[in-house]
């Protein structure tokens, strides 16, 4: 359920679950398919498919009809098994109709795992996938379109009657990337996350508001009073864990499988920046074969042999596996060691969305049963999607007896409660607290006792009950910093940063921290003090982060948050750039400004741009778009005295898209010296340096440029690459005045057709009648190739359309051109005056637009078939024609989604992905069209906005930076922003090397 596929983007796959390929994978291997061949079994007949480790067992808890479609699980006080359950996904339940989706509980188990009763808690809910139960067991909090509730049981009668809303409004846009995986934080606070290609701006009881796109991480109050981020970033986290020393840990679909999360830290994601910082460190390198990972359990029990406790457990919806890894610590930076698979089925309708470690230290598996992987690989309206078989699987070793559980913690004593926190499971012993978080002041005497116990773990516990109730004075917590054992004292770091104002006791507590023996407390105290900045903590923050070892990058990563979080207060600025820092503290200091969006950051880093080396072109940018003109001025002076290690042009480049940001123009200054540069470079003969003067006079947008470019654009001799570059920035800085040099290459005849290609596509973009006209005039002499491209770039607006209507009906242009796919696709989303009528009324007589299709299809494929395949050829073509959005195996870029693995798809669906890309297009990655005040119409994937800055995509994976003020309309329509025509692109022998290429690419059989 938690795969990113989508039906059509480049190569598809441009949201295809990504696949670690082993080398010398034979192309006719069988790999995991994306539609189950087999017939459904019956849960009975699923369990006898299973292979686990010696001495497990794997035993059947629920199945259908007492559960539909599991989703998420989670145990309650009373020890019963929570489930989310779904009949309407993937769709919504229509406007008006009663949803279907429940809450079921399960309960009364039998020794061999079987849940004996089954109790509907809650219906009528619209896909359901968070989940928390809460209070006695008669009451829960529950995700369902488009809000969380606390649904409550008032009568008794095991049935919610009563509704509350705590957190609204989730975007559910994208029904498998909701908000999920609800889990207790030993503060007291529910974590979750939140999913793929969904906006939400969700607001708490106390008015606060948060907004979140695709992948997050968020953190909430379970009366729904307030809300706030953990994380930015990843793509489509779907399943959280804490272990016993507070590290959290997700699952997350396409970035990597595990993270573990450094609160305040950002992700990958496509297109998306960082904080200036970087993103957060990774832990793994691999991916198990799949990135449609769902749910993951840090084993903290001992119910498994010890060679099992400590690991890392996660669902693989394709591979129909759980993949297991042990973890290996360098310092507090963790690294994910793959193990042999835990779980592995040969029915490949298992599923495995969401695992959690029960009290009785028994993993539990949902299994959302399907023929189908997941969302996005075969189109949501499928026939062969199953709606109602699910199952819940519970895996115990047999061998090993743990430490019973206790059955309902909701009737426990105080006494037994504290005796539960000493439990080897961690499970049970949140349970227990949660229990004397409800006892209230009853339980804090017992609790001020049980901080002078023995054993760490009841005293750590102890104190963070004693924190939720308020009850915890700093004479207790002061010694317990001092505590002889590491995990009770990074947990009093933890407790400190909860806390509210410090004092100097706290401060004191916090500051020692940092300079501790064990590097969980380290990295605990400089999260304590990310969250209670002051001047006086630098230096130590500063001091850690010069001895922390470079492989520790964890603690790297979470000192650096912790300086930057020192420097957001603007008053804290006068006295850091009038302190006498040795020279690597100043340099450590203009690195993590980079992370603060204030002119006073900007000054600070502008000032020093010759410390910064490596990141100096980055420190430019950031030091113009939030700096002022004086900082600008700074930066000029850098520049002119060659004290900055880096490309003038490059700088100057950077200047230029800062100031666009910021909206506002560079200073004369600057801008005399850009322009000045660009001219230089623009002259040069060596094409590096051209092409800097050409990508430098595309970000000034300078008109006493427009000469130079213009010569470039004529000139026949130069490179393609540089002659393209022109082209670009000719549009840009003069898109009118360009037209006659644009049409002149669109009719040279003696142009590389790539060239000419990119000049009709930029005559488009201009958006003026004349430029139409021109294209019109070059229709028909161009060769088929451009005669597509050049159709393709005129139904992409009404009036280009229009004329390209108009030039068939004229007999100036084959009517074949609109039985192209691309061509035919886009007419159809313009809605002209009696279009289909008039478009029938020009293809009478020819074949059906799929019949055209189907040959091309055909052809494509029998050629491949007779084809000796050469890899290394198809690897190249990759890089030359999908590298510049997509990446495998590390290389290319990440606008869109890795494309490793894509060759699960095999070849017909490869063959229709990458010559059909609009048949069906994910909304994330759909093509934005903006109609510019000045004519322009500018399209392509949206990326990001970066102040006054929209950032899009082109198809060849070039950003476009459009200034927001310049935008008249906005409009994201249903075509891929990939290549419409790669087939012409790609002649038939090299098509069968890339599709080669791409098939090699997908996980080892079963």
């Amino acid at each position: 359920m938690r795969n990113r596929w989508t039906a059509g983007g480049l190569l598809a796959a441009a949201l295809a679950c990504a696949f670690a390929t082993p080398p010398g994978l034979a192309l006719d291997d069988k790999p995991p398919e994306l539609v189950a061949s087999t017939e459904a079994r019956s849960p009975e007949e699923e369990l006898r498919g299973f292979r686990l480790p010696p001495g497990f067992e794997i035993q059947l808890v629920a199945a259908e009809p007492e559960i539909d479609k599991p989703m998420n699980l989670a145990f309650d006080d009373r020890g019963r098994l929570w489930v989310t359950s779904t009949l309407e996904y993937p769709y919504p339940a229509a406007e008006g109709t009663k949803p279907r989706d429940r809450v079921v509980i399960l309960d009364d188990f039998a020794p061999n795992g079987r849940a004996r009763k089954a109790t509907t808690f809650a219906d009528g809910l619209n896909i359901p996938i968070g989940l928390f139960p809460i209070g006695r067991g008669d009451s829960a909090i529950v995700h369902g379109i488009p809000a969380i509730r606390r649904l409550t049981d008032t009568d008794g009668d095991g049935k919610a009657d009563k509704s509350e809303e705590l957190y609204s409004s989730y975007g559910f846009r994208d029904t498998h990337g909701m908000t999920n995986a609800f889990t207790r934080g030993f503060d007291g606070w529910i974590y979750a996350c939140h999913g793929f290609n969904n906006d939400s701006t969700v607001k708490g009881g106390d008015g606060r508001a948060i907004t979140m796109q695709s992948g997050n991480v968020y953190r909430m109050k379970a009366d729904g009073s307030h809300l706030e981020y953990v994380t930015h970033g990843q793509v489509n986290p779907f399943g959280l864990a804490f272990d016993a020393w507070g590290n959290l840990f997700s699952a997350d679909c396409h970035t990597r499988p595990i993270y573990n999360l450094l609160p305040g830290a950002w992700y990958p994601s496509f297109g998306k920046p960082h904080d200036g910082l970087g993103f957060g460190p990774e832990m793994m390198q691999h991916d198990h074969g799949s990135t449609g990972i769902a749910g993951i359990v840090r084993y903290t029990a001992d119910q498994f042999p010890t060679e099992y406790q400590g690991s890392v457990f996660i669902g693989n919806v394709v591979t129909s596996r759980v993949n297991r890894d042990r973890l290996e610590w360098t310092g507090a930076s963790p690294r994910a060691v793959p193990e042999a698979d835990f779980v592995i089925s040969d029915d490949p309708w298992f599923r495995p969305v969401d695992i959690e470690l029960g009290p009785d230290g028994a993993l539990y598996i949902a299994d959302f049963y399907n023929r189908i992987i997941g969302h996005y690989e075969v189109p949501l309206t499928h026939p062969g999607r199953d709606r109602s078989r699910g199952r819940i699987w519970r895996i115990v070793h047999t061998g090993k007896a743990a430490k019973a559980p206790r059955s309902d913690w909701t009737a426990a004593t105080t006494e037994q409660l504290i005796g539960d926190l000493s439990h080897p499971n961690l499970t049970v012993r949140m349970k227990a607290s949660d229990n004397l978080v409800e006892r209230g002041a009853s339980a804090i005497e017992p609790l001020r006792t049980a901080c002078e116990a023995s054993d760490p773990i009841v005293r750590l516990h102890a104190l963070w009950v004693l924190h939720r109730l308020g009850a915890l004075e700093l004479e207790r917590l002061e010694p317990a910093a001092g505590s002889s054992d590491a995990i009770v004292r990074a947990h009093v770091q933890q407790i400190l940063g909860e806390r509210g104002a410090w004092g100097s006791t706290e401060a004191k507590l916090a500051e020692a921290g940092l300079a501790d023996t064990d590097p969980f407390v380290r990295k605990a105290a400089a999260r304590a003090i990310a969250l209670h900045p002051a001047f006086e903590r630098i230096a130590p923050l500063l001091a850690l982060l010069a001895k922390t070892d470079a492989a520790d990058s964890h603690l790297r990563h979470v000192v650096r948050m912790a300086i930057r979080d020192q420097l957001v207060d603007d008053a804290v600025w006068p006295r850091v750039a009038s302190s006498p820092w040795s020279e690597n503290d100043r340099r450590l200091l203009a690195d993590v400004a980079l992370g603060v969006p204030s002119p006073r950051a900007a000054r600070f880093v502008a000032e020093r741009l010759p410390e910064l080396r490596e990141r100096v072109v980055e420190a430019v940018h950031h030091a113009v778009r939030h700096g002022d003109a004086e900082t600008e001025r700074v930066i000029v002076e850098s520049i002119a005295a060659k004290r900055v290690a880096a490309p003038a042009g490059e700088t100057l480049k950077a200047m230029a898209r800062g100031a666009q940001e910021r909206g506002r123009a560079l200073g004369p200054d600057a801008l005399r010296a850009a322009g000045e540069l660009a001219g230089s470079l623009l002259a040069s003969s060596d094409r590096n340096s051209m092409l800097q003067g050409i990508e430098l006079a595309e970000a000034l947008r300078s008109p006493g440029l427009r000469g130079p470019l213009a010569k470039l654009v004529r000139n026949p001799s130069l490179g393609e690459r540089e002659r393209t570059a022109a082209i670009r920035a000719l549009t840009a800085v003069d898109p009118r005045g360009a037209i006659s040099e644009l049409e002149s290459v669109v009719v040279d005849a003696s142009a590389p057709i790539e060239t000419r290609e990119q000049a009709a596509g930029a005559l488009n973009g201009t958006g003026a009648p004349e430029a139409r006209e021109a294209l019109v005039r070059a229709l028909p002499t161009a060769p088929g190739r451009l005669q597509t491209s050049i159709a393709i770039a005129l139904a992409s607006t009404a009036p280009g359309g229009e004329s390209l209507l108009a030039t068939v009906a004229a007999g100036k242009a084959s009517a074949r051109l609109l039985q192209e796919r691309a061509v035919e696709v886009r007419l159809g989303l313009l809605n002209l005056p009696n279009g289909k009528e008039r478009l029938a009324k020009l293809l009478v007589g020819l074949p059906p637009t799929d019949s055209k299709l189907q040959g091309l299809l055909q052809a494509r494929r029998t050629s491949f078939a007779a084809a000796k395949v050469d890899l290394t050829a198809g690897e190249a073509l990759f890089a030359k024609h999908c590298a510049a959005c997509h990446q495998i195996g590390g290389k290319g870029a990440r606008i869109g989604p890795q494309l490793d693995g894509v060759g699960v798809r095999g070849v017909d669906r490869l063959l229709e992905d990458v010559l059909d890309p609009n048949r069906n297009v994910d909304q994330a990655f759909r093509m934005t069209s903006l109609a510019l005040a000045n004519g322009e119409v500018v399209a392509g994937l949206l990326l990001r906005e970066e102040g006054e800055v929209l950032i899009l995509a082109d198809s060849q994976g070039k950003e476009v930076r459009v200034p927001k003020a310049s935008v008249e309309e906005r409009t994201v329509s249903q075509l891929s922003p990939m290549p419409a025509n790669l087939s012409d692109q790609v002649g038939e022998a090299d098509f069968a090397h890339l599709l080669g290429f791409l098939l090699s690419r997908r996980p080892p059989a079963p």
